[in-house]
C-alpha cells in the first residue's frame, strides 16, 4: 500500500485554502494562520515487489500523473500490508485522527 500525498508548491498561490481559511475564521476557528489544499492517493501494489521497487513505481506514479510539478510537489510513504483483508481505508470524514508522517 502506497500513500501518496500532493499540494500546492509553497510559492504558488492557493484560493482554494485561503477561502476554507476565511470559512474556518468566520465560524469561530481564530487560530489558524494558512490552509493549503492537496489531495491524497492510497494506491494497492501488486505483491512481490521489493521495497525499492514499489518506491520507484509510485515516484513515477507520483511525478508523471499524480502531480503536476510546475506547481505542485508531493511525498509518499510505504506500508507492507500482510493481506488484502488488513488494507487501511481511506480516512472517513470527520475522523480526527493525527498523522506523524502527511
Amino acid at each position: 500500500m502506497a500513500r501518496v500525498c500532493v499540494g500546492v508548491k509553497p510559492e504558488v498561490l492557493d484560493p482554494q485554502g485561503k477561502t476554507i481559511r476565511s470559512a474556518l475564521a468566520s465560524i469561530g476557528f481564530r487560530n489558524v494562520r494558512d490552509v493549503r489544499v492537496g489531495k491524497h492517493f492510497w494506491i494497492t501494489l501488486n505483491g512481490g515487489l521489493s521495497r525499492e521497487r514499489a518506491a520507484h513505481e509510485v515516484r513515477n506514479m507520483a511525478e508523471k500523473v499524480l502531480s503536476n510539478s510546475i506547481i505542485e510537489t508531493f511525498s509518499f510513504t510505504l506500508a507492507r500490508i500482510s493481506s488484502p483483508l488488513t488494507l487501511p481505508s481511506p480516512p472517513k470524514r470527520g475522523r480526527g485522527e493525527m498523522d506523524d508522517n502527511p
